[in-house]
């Protein structure tokens, strides 16, 4: 370089003064995602046609500048302590053979959330086992950004959707995830362009929106409560589903399906409570003539229990108020358990025969704790079994078989589940929320509780705050396990 030049000294003395600053990030990020592979870098001599320019002492003096630029600005982040400022290495690339749960949260958002564009210093944007076709495979998408579970449902051991909410703006959307291994790892599937409510029932009928997700087939589901959304593409697709006959201002409040056919409890608006059912492979819905009225509690709630061609639905408005039977495809009323006790109740099924009931009796009259109540003949007749449940009763119960069932509640440490295994004779508690991923926090509420097999079953602990968090067992459960999305 010609050092009486007046552009090199120029060059020189920028470049001195550059040297004892540290390179901006931004710089560093773009500089290091240059390639350097020789055909990328024969693309851009042949995109700048240097071959057409005529060497001199001013593009000489460029050159020159331009590659000690470029070496300052990346021998400078190389010397640095890893993780020091303006360095590049605090970066996490995943592994491309990494399983989906294990990726850094923020390695990419759902694709019902709006998606971020990435930054030039992103891992997405500089590594290039992001761009490898292992990494974009199925197997291997990682999680939604802040995936708060609140409903799960499962077809079978291994395929199962989770519904929650990711942050969306100022605001939450609703996301799904779909996992295809029994909830080991999860990807991210297209959800209703809609919000995600806290809870369901009449107090959800204030505003639109879906708090829980039930699949009947690998191509047919519904997300409701208070709205109804369905798919039959396996939720490529959702649409707000309609309900031909249904009074204005009806809400949906419980659906579940079984036997080739989905039924959906709704509010009607007019202090009833009706079902409506379809096929599950259309949206085919007819509305039952049946009506169950309103208890004359604050919060009416309904519970849809089905097993085979058999279902029940039970009301519990501070205590139990009424209930329908479904037999021969038809619903009609039926006396549910515990309407005598002056407390609410649950129920569960194992089998269109073996029915359970935890009921806490007393509960506003003289509190006498919960108790279980079983039905061999469908529900006809109920005989209380065991002793007292060793928990305050909360609003779910699951039963896996004649022997194995689980309740949610409370004890002075916080929320639990307590199992028994032996039909209902001695109870131990299974999940200690205070001790569990959540934390020792007085508002947490299990809910969606059940199994999918005598051996696995679910349940999502949710906050007031709305985050969240899905348990899963595979002993029947004896022990409950976090699920990482």
């Amino acid at each position: 370089m010609n050092s009486g030049d007046p552009f090199d000294r120029e060059v020189r003395r920028t470049l001195d003064a550059m040297a004892g600053e540290p390179a901006p990030e931004r710089l560093v990020a773009r500089v290091a995602a240059i390639p350097h592979q020789e055909p990328v870098m024969q693309t851009f001599r042949s995109r700048l046609r240097l071959g057409t320019l005529r060497p001199g002492a001013g593009f000489g003096g460029l050159a020159v500048a331009l590659a000690i630029v470029v070496a300052a600005v990346i021998v400078r982040p190389a010397i640095q302590a890893p993780g020091g400022p303006g360095s590049s290495l605090n970066a996490t690339v995943p592994s491309a053979s990494a399983p989906s749960t294990g990726a850094p949260p923020s390695a990419v958002s759902s694709p019902s959330a709006p998606a971020a564009s990435p930054s030039a210093a992103s891992p997405s944007a500089a590594s290039p086992s992001a761009a490898s076709p292992s990494a974009a495979s199925p197997s291997a998408a990682p999680a939604a950004i802040g995936f708060a579970p609140v409903s799960v449902t499962f077809i079978s051991t291994d395929a199962g959707w989770a519904l929650g909410s990711v942050p969306c703006g100022s605001t939450r959307c609703a996301a799904i995830e779909r996992t295809k291994d029994g909830g080991r790892t999860w990807a991210p599937a297209p959800a209703p362009k809609t919000a995600v409510v806290p809870g369901i029932g009449l107090p959800a009928s204030a505003g639109a929106g879906i708090g829980r997700l039930r699949f009947a087939t690998a191509n047919d589901g519904w997300a409701f409560g208070p709205d109804l959304w369905a798919t039959h593409d396996g939720g490529a697709s959702w649409t707000r589903a309609s309900v031909p006959g249904l009074p204005a201002g009806s809400v949906m409040v419980a659906l579940e399906t079984a036997n080739g056919s989905v039924h959906a409890a709704f509010y009607d608006g007019a202090q009833d409570f009706g079902i409506a059912v379809s096929p599950v492979g259309s949206d085919a819905w007819s509305v039952s003539p049946l009506r169950l009225p309103v208890g004359a509690g604050p919060v009416p709630a309904v519970q849809l229990v089905l097993s085979g061609n058999t279902g029940w639905l039970l009301q519990n408005d501070r205590t139990v108020v009424n209930g329908a039977h479904l037999a021969g495809g038809v619903w009609r009323t039926w006396m549910p358990p515990c309407a005598d006790v002056v407390g609410p109740a649950a129920i569960a099924a194992s089998s269109p025969t073996d029915l359970v009931a935890a009921c806490d009796v007393g509960s506003w009259s003289s509190p006498q704790g919960g108790h279980l109540f079983v039905s061999r003949d469908g529900g006809t007749a109920f005989t209380e079994t065991g002793g007292r449940v060793p928990v305050a009763l909360g609003s779910e119960v699951a039963m896996a078989d004649t022997s194995t069932i689980v309740v949610s509640g409370s004890n002075s440490t916080g929320s639990v589940l307590a199992g028994t295994f032996d039909g209902g004779q001695t109870w131990s508690v299974v999940l200690q929320e205070g001790s569990g991923p959540l934390g020792l926090v007085p508002d947490v509420r299990l809910a969606e509780l059940g199994f999918t097999t005598p051996t696995q079953g679910v349940v999502v602990a949710s906050l007031v705050s709305g985050s969240g968090q899905l348990l899963m067992t595979r002993d029947g459960g004896h022990t409950w396990s976090a699920v990482t999305f």
